[in-house]
């Protein structure tokens, strides 16, 4: 075996060699690639290695619960940590920005009963149907007194 080439022509066979193996698009949480209620992506990249490793934890963990489903607990509610109580209807959107759609698909299968591909299929040309976000109110100024001056404070 050739060990002797030249730098730029070791890039270019390298760069070749990986061509096709390197994604065009990294995973993330609202990316709807996969039908898991909560969608948990794990990365880890190091520039020393070269190495990324990208998990799918959510469909990881469905399949675990499948095997050793004593080591799973499904609540079908969320626990409000400022009331300290257990919701059983889902929250309604009350974001800035239009609800993302891997969010809606799912809380619709939530509140239908049905399943995530079953919801994906009816919904994906109903884009109007998706709530809006509402900007927030202007916020209003809050003053203390330091050393006798009035200094606003952004919280």
């Amino acid at each position: 075996m050739r060990t002797d080439l030249i730098p730029d022509v070791e890039a270019d066979v390298l760069a070749a060699a990986l061509a096709d193996t390197l994604p065009e698009d990294f995973w993330n949480v609202q990316d709807d690639l996969c039908d898991c209620t909560y969608q948990r992506i794990g990365m880890w990249t190091n520039p020393y290695l070269a190495e990324t490793l990208e998990v799918r934890l959510c469909c990881m963990w469905a399949e675990f619960e499948k095997e050793h489903p004593e080591f799973i607990r499904r609540t079908h509610a969320y626990k409000d940590g400022n009331a300290e109580e257990w919701v059983a209807e889902p929250l309604e959107w009350n974001g800035e920005d239009a609800m993302p759609k891997s969010i809606w698909y799912r809380q619709l299968a939530r509140k239908e009963g049905r399943s995530v591909p079953e919801v994906r299929a009816d919904y994906v040309d109903k884009d109007e149907l998706r709530p809006k976000g509402e900007p927030r109110r202007e916020k209003f100024p809050f003053l203390v007194r330091v050393s006798g001056d009035w200094m606003e404070i952004a919280i």
